[in-house]
C-alpha cells in the first residue's frame, strides 16, 4: 500500500516539474458566447434600435424566442423598433413573458461576470447612448469581448481599463436573460501538453 502511494506521489510530482520546467500549464477557461457571424449579422443595427439588436442576440444564446425575436412582428408581439430605456424594456418584457434582470447602477460589472460564469451572456451599455452584446469574459487575461451591434461580424476585445471607459459611458446599464443557460460546447484540450 505504502508503495503505491509513494508511486502515486512520484508520478504527480514528476507531472508538476515538466509543467514547471518546460513551461506548460494547464488550459483555463475564458467565458465566451457561442454565436456565428452568420447568427449575429441578423442583428445589426438599422434604426437605432441596438438595445433590441443586442437583447436579440442575448436570446438567441440563451434559445429565448421571445427574446431573440424582438426586432420583427411575431406571435410573441409587434417590432420593438427604436431607442430605449430600461423602462421600455420592463414594459415589453413584461408583455412578452420574458424574464431579465434588468439592472442599472454601480454593481453592473458584477451582473456582467456572473451572467458569463453562468452562460447568461447579457445585453450591456457600452459606449455613449449604445447597447452592445456582450460576448465573452476571461479573467485570467482580464480582458473583454463585445459584439457591437453597428459591426456584428467581429468580436471587439478591451482591457479592463477600456472595458470600464465604455461601460461607464453608457450609464451603467446590464440586462442579462433570466433562463438556465444552454449547455456549452466541449473544449477539446491536448491534455498531454500540460
Amino acid at each position: 500500500m505504502l508503495q503505491r502511494a509513494s508511486l502515486i506521489v512520484l508520478v504527480v510530482a514528476w507531472w508538476l516539474v515538466c509543467a514547471f520546467v518546460f513551461g506548460a500549464e494547464p488550459p483555463y477557461h475564458a467565458y465566451q458566447a457561442e454565436l456565428l457571424p452568420e447568427q449575429r449579422v441578423w442583428f445589426r443595427n438599422p434604426d437605432g434600435s441596438c438595445v433590441q439588436c443586442s437583447n436579440g442576440m442575448a436570446g438567441v444564446q440563451s434559445n429565448v424566442i421571445s427574446l431573440s425575436t424582438l426586432l420583427w412582428d411575431t406571435d410573441y408581439g409587434t417590432a420593438v423598433r427604436g431607442g430605449s430605456s430600461p423602462s421600455r424594456v420592463e414594459s415589453y418584457c413584461d408583455k412578452r413573458g420574458i424574464a431579465v434582470y434588468n439592472v442599472t447602477g454601480s454593481n453592473t460589472i458584477d451582473w456582467m461576470k456572473w451572467g458569463c460564469k453562468t452562460g447568461r451572456f447579457p445585453a450591456i451599455g457600452a459606449g455613449t447612448r449604445h447597447f452592445q452584446f456582450l460576448y465573452g469574459w476571461d479573467p485570467i487575461k482580464n480582458r473583454w469581448y463585445v459584439c457591437n451591434n453597428n459591426s456584428p461580424r467581429q468580436i471587439d476585445e478591451y482591457s479592463a481599463e477600456e472595458f470600464q471607459r465604455l461601460h461607464l459611458a453608457s450609464g451603467q446599464w446590464v440586462v442579462v436573460p433570466d433562463y438556465p443557460p444552454l449547455p456549452m460546447l466541449p473544449r477539446y484540450v491536448p491534455w498531454w501538453t500540460w
